[in-house]
């Protein structure tokens, strides 16, 4: 990777066949586990915009179509943000696809989606194009800015855009990095302006993938997620770049709730923090259990207040 590249993080993907967006719907472990669709009785991400800055998404999927928010694409302007990789299709889904009863259902099922295309069909792309897709989504009202990517290196111009977009009201968060636990923390998600992410199994134990650092804020359900991919088709994903897109939902949800009953305030990154370090689970395994490094605050719950 050339010095201010950014890319995809590294995922595992496996198609599903026999799942159609006409099909009965079906509830991922992610949501059944943590028990996300008994808060859809309090909230369901209504009234939340996020922009998600990656591969672009399948404007047409029938999970996602009806929430999804007019985008760009940043690699080529004349175009729509069609999804030509599957990753941004995927992202979107965790986050918001459509609670209608067929193929699958995102965290914050009424949240709109803000799609923006900075990286090619193969995942790659530069910090300075993604730059600009965070001063688009901050000049576009997003509540909150979802990057599942990565980069070594840090790039003064997508810094830059992130302090643009916190000044504008943004919360961000970043995918930690799948470089594993000998490899520090990828930029953005290595900013202490961002909120990072790491990655558990279903059975709550830490992925091998992820990252360490001690800016590691939050663990989430990262492997075997199943969403949306494009050609109205579905995939299971595994990787931070998952797990990340779990918190944004998450953190619809909340949002959501309290523009309408204000209990807590959320403005910025450490309101966040501090609603859900109110109810995180550690680690069982001793070695990483309580230690920022590597469960940074916590496995992240739903919590709404």
């Amino acid at each position: 990777m050339k010095k201010n590249d950014c890319s995809l993080l590294p995922f595992y993907r496996e198609n599903i066949y026999g799942l159609s967006p006409d099909k009965c719907q079906i509830l991922g472990w992610e949501i059944t586990k943590f028990n996300i669709d008994k808060l859809w009785n309090k909230s369901d991400g209504d009234n939340v915009r996020i922009a998600v800055i990656d591969t672009g998404c399948d404007i047409d999927h029938p999970d996602l179509k009806n929430n999804l928010i007019q985008g760009i694409n940043l690699i080529n302007p004349k175009k729509d943000p069609i999804d030509d990789n599957g990753h941004g299709t995927h992202v979107a889904g965790t986050i918001a696809a459509e609670n209608n009863g067929l193929g699958i259902v995102g965290i914050a099922p009424k949240s709109k989606i803000l799609p923006i295309k900075a990286l090619n069909g193969d995942g790659s792309g530069n910090n300075k194009i993604i730059a600009k897709g965070v001063q688009f989504a901050a000049d576009n009202n997003c509540d909150f800015i979802a990057m599942s990517l990565g980069s070594p290196d840090h790039s003064i111009d997508l810094y830059n855009s992130i302090l643009y977009a916190i000044n504008k009201g943004c919360v961000i968060f970043c995918a930690a990095g799948n470089s594993g636990i000998n490899s520090p923390i990828m930029y953005p998600a290595r900013y202490d302006e961002t909120i990072a992410i790491g990655s558990i199994n279903r059975f709550f134990d830490r992925s091998d993938f992820t990252c360490k650092g001690e800016e590691l804020d939050f663990l989430a359900p990262g492997q075997d997620i199943m969403s949306c991919v494009p050609d109205n088709t579905y995939a299971v994903m595994s990787g931070t770049s998952m797990a990340n897109p779990f918190v944004v939902g998450c953190a619809s949800l909340a949002l959501s709730y309290n523009k309408q009953h204000r209990k807590v305030q959320l403005k910025n990154k450490q309101d966040y923090i501090n609603l859900f370090k109110k109810n995180t689970t550690k680690l069982k395994n001793e070695r990483y259990a309580g230690k920022r490094e590597y469960e940074g605050y916590g496995i992240i719950n739903p919590v709404l207040y």
